[in-house]
C-alpha cells in the first residue's frame, strides 16, 4: 500500500480499502497507525513516517526509502525458497506456488536443482494412508484427540493427506462425526484399512487445514479488545468490528473445552460471553486449575 499512495501523492480512503482488499476503514486506520510508529533506526520522531489522514484522503511522508517495493536480501531470499520447496515436498503445494518457486529459483540459484533439496520427514503412516485413498478403502483409526487425550475408533473416507502448519494430516469424512474432519497423523495411534470401499471425491482440495462446523457443534460469543484481534484471524469465526475497536466474535467448536482454554488464556482480554455450554466448562476449568496451584493447609 506505502508505495502506491506514495506514488500518488495521496489518495482517498475508499480508493485505498477497494485496491487493497480492506474490510473496512477501521482496518485500514489500524494498518496507518502501525505505519506511525515505523521508520529506520533511531526511531525519534525525525525518523518515522509522517501519516496524515484529512478528512477522506490519506497522505504519506518521510518514506522515500519505500517510494519502490522493498527488494529481498540474499538471506530473505533463500529463506523464502527453503520454505517454498519444502511445502511443494508435501505434495500439496498449489500449482501458483510452484511456479513462483521456479521462478524465485532461476533468479537467486539458477542451478539449485543440481544441489538443493529440501525434504520433509515423512511418517510411514502417510503411505498407508494414501495407498488406502488411492484404492477407494475406508480406515479405521483410533483417534487421541489433542483437546482432552481422549481415544475415539473412528471410520475415516479419505480424501487426502496433506503437510500443514508443520504437520501431517488426514483430511476425509468421518462416519462418526457424519462430516468432514481433519486428523493430525502423529495422534493416530492405531490405523486399520478396511475391505469396505467408498465413492471418492476428487474434486479441487483445499491444502489448508482448518476446523469445519457441524450441527452438533457448540457456539459461544465474546467480545475481545483491539489487541486480541488475532482470534478472529487465527481461528475460523465470524467477527463484527465495533466502533471502539473491538471485536464480537462467534465461534462453534465441537467440545466447548476447547473454547474455554482459549477464553481463560486471553484473560481480561475477553469480556460478554454467551454460551451455557461454554461458560460451564470455563467454570469448571478454574476450578481444576484453582485446586491444583492450591496451597495445601
Amino acid at each position: 500500500m506505502l508505495p502506491w499512495v506514495i506514488e500518488h501523492d495521496g489518495a482517498e480512503i475508499d480508493e485505498i480499502i477497494t485496491r487493497f482488499g480492506y474490510r473496512n476503514k477501521a482496518d485500514l486506520i489500524k494498518d496507518l497507525h502501525l505505519v506511525f510508529v515505523t521508520g529506520l533506526p533511531g526511531y525519534g520522531p525525525g525518523d518515522l513516517i509522517d501519516v496524515d489522514v484529512f478528512e477522506d484522503e490519506v497522505f504519506i511522508d518521510a518514506a522515500d526509502y519505500f517510494s519502490r517495493p522493498m527488494r529481498l536480501t540474499a538471506p530473505e531470499a533463500l529463506g523464502l525458497l527453503a520454505a517454498g520447496m519444502t511445502f511443494i515436498q508435501s505434495e500439496n503445494a498449489p500449482s501458483a506456488l510452484v511456479s513462483a518457486v521456479d521462478k524465485l529459483t532461476t533468479a537467486v540459484v539458477p542451478n539449485a536443482e543440481s544441489f538443493v533439496y529440501f525434504d520433509v520427514p515423512t511418517p510411514e503412516t502417510v503411505a498407508l494412508l494414501r495407498g488406502a485413498i488411492e484404492r477407494s478403502h475406508v480406515v479405521r483409526i483410533t483417534y487421541v484427540a489433542l483437546a482432552t487425550n481422549e481415544r475415539t475408533v473412528r471410520d475415516v473416507e479419505g480424501r487426502s493427506v496433506l503437510f500443514n502448519l508443520g504437520n501431517w494430516y488426514l483430511s476425509g469424512i468421518c462416519r462418526r462425526a457424519g462430516a468432514e474432519r481433519v486428523f493430525r497423523i502423529d495422534r493416530i495411534a492405531d490405523i486399520e484399512e478396511l475391505g469396505e470401499t467408498y465413492e471418492r471425491d476428487d474434486g479441487e482440495i483445499d491444502g489448508m487445514v482448518r476446523y469445519r462446523p457441524s450441527d452438533a457443534d457448540v457456539h459461544v460469543s465474546f467480545t475481545t479488545d483491539a489487541a486480541s484481534d488475532w482470534v478472529a484471524e487465527y481461528y475460523p469465526v465470524s467477527a463484527d468490528r465495533n466502533d471502539d475497536g473491538s471485536t464480537r466474535i462467534t465461534m462453534s467448536v465441537s467440545d466447548p473445552l476447547v473454547a474455554a482454554r482459549l477464553l481463560i488464556r486471553l484473560g481480561s482480554a475477553v469480556s460478554d460471553i454467551e454460551g451455557t455450554e461454554v461458560i460451564e466448562s470455563i467454570d469448571a476449568l478454574r476450578l481444576r486449575i484453582r485446586a491444583r496451584y492450591e496451597t495445601p493447609r
